[in-house]
């Protein structure tokens, strides 16, 4: 699941709105964080991708964001932020001149990445000069559209499409540059390693997101954070780079926006508000009253 996470930004940099079918209704949850100068905090954990169906803006929701003073995400996606992702994908996407990413796999996954990139509709023309990382992200951002999750029905771009037509500030707790170095290998055997596992579980794959929008949508953290558990049950340092670590950033981030006599309205992906070491765990851990489960 969390190779979703750069895949996401650079569709929600190229994103369109989408056209609504029958209405499902989800209540996820929020929290509120007040402090005694007068700051407060929503804290509100996103799904960048959803069914396009999906109406998750409940009153709560709702109340909060038309109070809000300064909305807040994880990186910006507008026109300047979509220029510098063009240029870090253009500068470490590639694969070296005359190198096949095909011919680098063994010869027993050649089928399976033929087969993969056909059912996603991917061009192999276009992927076989590219690095492994970047194809994996491409698969994997193409398998939930195809399987009608969109990063445009998703919490980040609805938000920030409402905070820019009511003109309200935003803020960013990261860089795009951040977030591409924290979300792109940078040893090639292990870019290659894990490109080949991932070929294998993408060949008739299941629908992984489904039981995390629906616990989403249901409001059970509890199970969101087993769920991220067991996403990262192998990959302890992945899970302390691009959860823990980050967590703890955000969440000293958040404590100085309430020592501001303003309303915030901070989104996060959801994975980082659940558990003993989510941001609403470490926002009490400091003294905070956060209000929710």
């Amino acid at each position: 699941m969390y190779k979703i996470g750069l895949a996401t930004i650079i569709a929600l940099l190229f994103a369109a709105p989408l056209a609504r079918a029958d209405v499902i209704n989800a209540h996820p949850v929020v929290w509120h964080i007040k402090s005694p100068t007068g700051g407060n905090v929503t804290l509100f954990g996103s799904l960048h991708i959803l069914p396009a169906n999906m109406d998750w803006l409940t009153p709560d929701i709702m109340h909060a964001v038309s109070r809000t003073d300064v909305f807040v995400f994880e990186v910006p996606t507008d026109a300047s932020s979509q220029q510098t992702l063009n240029g870090l994908i253009a500068a470490h996407g590639a694969l070296p001149a005359g190198q096949s990413l095909r011919a680098l796999l063994p010869a027993d996954y050649q089928t399976d990445y033929d087969t993969v990139i056909a059912a996603e509709h991917l061009s192999l023309a276009v992927t076989d000069h590219e690095q492994p990382w970047l194809v994996s992200l491409q698969l994997t951002l193409a398998d939930t559209m195809n399987r009608n999750y969109y990063p445009d029905a998703g919490v980040d771009y609805v938000l920030m499409s409402w905070a820019n037509v009511h003109a309200r500030p935003v803020r960013y707790l990261e860089t795009i540059d951040q977030q591409f170095a924290l979300l792109t290998p940078s040893d090639n055997d292990l870019r290659l390693e894990d490109f080949e596992s991932g070929l294998k579980r993408m060949e008739g794959a299941t629908d992984t997101i489904q039981p995390l929008v629906q616990a989403w949508s249901d409001g059970d953290v509890a199970t969101l954070g087993s769920l991220m558990d067991a996403n990262f049950a192998d990959h302890p340092e992945a899970k302390k780079r691009l959860l823990t670590d980050r967590n703890q950033q955000w969440a000293s981030q958040i404590e100085r926006m309430l020592t501001d006599k303003r309303s915030y309205f901070v989104t996060v992906g959801a994975a980082h508000l659940a558990g003993a070491d989510g941001v609403p765990a470490i926002l009490r851990k400091d003294g905070f009253q956060v209000d929710g489960p």
